[in-house]
């Protein structure tokens, strides 16, 4: 899958009835279906002892959405503080859908992104021969 855009957002991680704001790396792939999304972000490991922490949290995003993360799993004392939180891939069947749940991506720059291996681009969610835009 040809990678086409890395996006940082701002959200909250819910974990249990608490909230805490996060960052989170946002990942966007072309697939034969439309889109992939991979979303991750780190959390304070004491924070999520704290919390009650069972392996999943729920990201909510910038746009309002809401992402599962998990880590893989138990957390205790002796593993690094800082824990990395990952989704699993979200689908997307075309762009509208995309920019609907993460607003942060740059629809625009993905539409001009080309696929170094084919050469060719991602237009409406179609796809053109570069010969042909000339």
């Amino acid at each position: 899958m040809p990678h086409l855009q890395n996006t940082d957002g701002q959200g909250h991680l819910l974990v249990g009835e608490h909230l805490s704001p996060v960052s989170y790396h946002v990942s966007v792939t072309r697939s034969d279906e439309g889109y992939s999304v991979r979303v991750t972000t780190e959390a304070p490991r004491d924070w999520l002892i704290k919390q009650g922490f069972q392996g999943t949290a729920t990201l909510v995003l910038s746009g309002g959405g809401r992402v599962q993360l998990s880590h893989d799993g138990p957390v205790d004392v002796g593993q690094s503080l800082t824990l990395l939180l990952e989704g699993d891939p979200l689908g997307f069947g075309d762009q509208r859908a995309l920019a609907a749940h993460f607003p942060e991506v740059n629809i625009e720059q993905i539409e001009g992104t080309s696929d170094e291996d084919t050469r060719d681009h991602v237009t409406s969610n179609r796809v053109v021969d570069p010969q042909q835009l000339n």
